[in-house]
This record gives structure tokens, sequence and C-alpha cells, in this order.
């Protein structure tokens, strides 16, 4: 999909300099499986694994950066940014997500750009008013600056539509809500340039799987304490059928002869769906409830191939 480009939010445009500039440094440097990176995800993700991502780099396959990437449940992204794969198709079913994508990888300095004016405008009433305008608006480079507003400064970062697919996440009263800069979505970009972006099912990204592919999937995870807080994740939700389904489709992944890492809640449906693989139980903190409380939970991580990795809590 070709993306126009029209920069109107002339109060913060971008200097003509800094917008043909291409020349950012974004290597990763690699170290025994470990990434230090400059690059984080300018999202927040309910369920992501940002501080997660060195704990799981000890899981990848040995010959993964030789290997195309498929992320079907893209998030965050931050396995994803802190790879940075030569090769890859990031996907999620959340339509939303995928717009923003595109055109942060499209024009990074125009989202940038109107960004700053709701960063400026920041406030209860604002954001209010942001949500109406993002849910009757059209895909635009605008409307990918306000999903970036909006999910900086919405309740615990939660994504969650109603029915008709309009996001509902009231504000969150965040006192210093952290935006993300304009070198970090040029970053970005430099990197999204090498993927295919798709709004696609993860039905539709196994189809696509092949011999020499490495999927990471962390898909919606399953109500840890009787709330489906975390199933609200497209109009559709996500729930135990779904986890079903997804399972299935992992096992053709494997008959494909595509290599699996998997991150999902540690349920007894969960290891009762991937007995097959090697499970391995990983403790972490995090929002698990629709109140402001972190929680201590466990997940597991699983995988089609033999690991060595020792995962700490």
């Amino acid at each position: 999909m070709r993306l126009q480009l029209d920069i109107r939010c002339s109060k913060h445009s971008i200097p003509r300099a800094l917008v043909s500039s291409g020349n950012l440094s974004y290597k990763i440097r690699l170290a025994s499986q470990r990434v230090s990176t400059r690059l984080q995800p300018f999202l927040r993700w309910a369920g992501g694994k940002r501080r997660l991502v060195n704990r799981l780099l000890s899981h990848l396959p040995e010959d993964y950066l030789r290997r195309r990437y498929i992320e079907p449940f893209i998030g965050a992204g931050s396995v994803y940014f802190a790879l940075q794969p030569e090769t890859a198709v990031i996907s999620d079913a959340n339509g939303h997500l995928m717009s923003c994508y595109e055109h942060v990888r499209a024009a990074p300095e125009h989202v940038y750009a109107c960004l700053m004016e709701h960063v400026e405008r920041n406030s209860d009433h604002h954001y209010y008013s942001t949500r109406q305008a993002y849910n009757n608006d059209g895909p635009s480079a605008e409307r990918a600056a306000r999903f970036i507003y909006l999910n900086n400064t919405c309740f615990n970062g939660i994504f969650r539509v109603n029915t008709r697919g309009q996001f509902n996440v009231p504000y969150g009263w965040k006192a210093s809500p952290v935006f993300p800069t304009l070198e970090q979505l040029k970053l970005a970009s430099s990197v999204m340039r090498k993927a295919e972006i798709k709004t696609a099912t993860f039905e539709d990204s196994v189809a696509i799987a092949e011999p020499n592919d490495f999927f990471y999937l962390d898909p919606p995870y399953p109500p840890l304490n009787g709330t489906a807080y975390f199933t609200h994740y497209t109009a559709d939700r996500f729930g135990e059928q779904d986890q079903r389904r997804l399972a299935e489709s992992v096992k053709e992944v494997d008959r494909r002869s595509a290599m699996f890492l998997m991150t999902n809640a540690d349920t007894p449906l969960i290891r009762e769906l991937y007995s097959d693989y090697s499970i391995t139980g990983i403790s972490v903190t995090r929002f698990i409830t629709c109140k402001a409380h972190k929680h201590r939970v466990d997940e597991v991580v699983i995988t089609n191939y033999p690991t060595n990795a020792r995962v700490t809590t």
C-alpha cells in the first residue's frame, strides 16, 4: 500500500536537512545471545515483553539470524525491535496497530510532528476529544500520531475496543507519560523497511511457513483471574477457542519444519495444548487486572527445538 505524504502539522515541521538524513546508526550488538540496543518499542502494550527480552534471547535457536523472522502477534514489537532481523513478516489481527506501523515506516517525521501537538496539549479533556476524533477518522499519519498519543496516555497502555471496533479505554492520569523521540521513530522506520507489514490472522501467517522460518508468537493471554481484560484485543475478542485454534496452527508450523518460540500464560489449558513441546516456566511482574496493581504471574516459554536456556526469575 502506497501512503501519501502530506505534512500538515506545520507547527512542528521538521527541518529538510533532518528529513533527508538517512545515516542513522541503529546496529544491534549481539553478545552471547543477548542484545544491547538503543531501540525500544515506541508503544506500550498489555503483556509486552520489554522487560523480558534479554531473558528470552537465550531461548533463540542458534541460527535464527539466518532465518526469516515471522511474528503474527506483533504488539509493541519488543522482541522484533531488539533483534532487528534482515528479513521479516510482522502482522497482527489488530488493524489499528498495523496501520500505525505502516505510517511510522512511511513518514516518521510527519507522525512525530503531529504527535508533538498532542503532547503539548495533554490533558483528560484533550485525551477524550482525541479519542473521539481517532474513532471517527480513517488511516493517515495524523491518525497514527493519535494512536501513539492515546496509547501512551490511556489506562495501563491497554488496547481495548467495543463491539463496534471503537477504542474505549479511559484516560490514564499518568503524571509523566513517556513519548517516543524523533530519533526513535526514525530508527523504528528504518528497521521496518526490511519487513513486510500485514493486517492478518495468525492462520494467515502460518500459511506462509517454510522450513527456514523462525516464528515468535506472543498471543493475547487467557484470563488469569476471572477477567477478560487481556482478551479485548479486537472486536471479535481472543478467548479459549482461539487458543485452541492457535495450538493447531502452531502444530502446522512444526509440521512444515519451521522453528517457533512462544510465550503464553502458565495455565493448565496452555500446558495441555503444548504438551508435545519443550515448556519452561518463568515468573514476571506485570499489570494483569483492570486495577492499577502489579502482580507476580507465571508464564511459559514454549519451543519446538531443544534449548539449554536457564530462565531466572
